[in-house]
């Protein structure tokens, strides 16, 4: 199983989202989850590899609007980012 890391400011978004939008983070808990247990650039929310200078990096959907934007190893998944497709954050 993978460890999960989040980077930079993710964890306070992910402690937001838990008291803001039950619904999206029952999403993110549930992606999260799968992401630990089996491969991370496969199952719900269309995993999609990131091009450009994003190459790398992975996005799965949360939502219509938001996204989860991570990297992944054998021993971790790497969270980056949490949130609105077209955040300014």
């Amino acid at each position: 199983m993978r460890s999960i890391v989040f980077e930079g400011k993710t964890w306070s978004k992910y402690e937001e989202l838990r008291k803001t939008d039950q619904k999206l983070h029952t999403n993110l808990c549930k992606i999260i989850q799968e992401m630990q247990r089996e491969d991370p650039s496969r199952g719900i929310g269309k995993p999609e590899q990131l091009q450009h200078n994003l190459s790398g990096f992975w996005s799965r959907r949360l939502s219509r609007g938001d996204r989860l934007i991570y990297k992944y190893d054998e021993k971790a998944v790497y969270i980056f980012a949490i949130g609105g497709h077209y955040d300014t954050q």
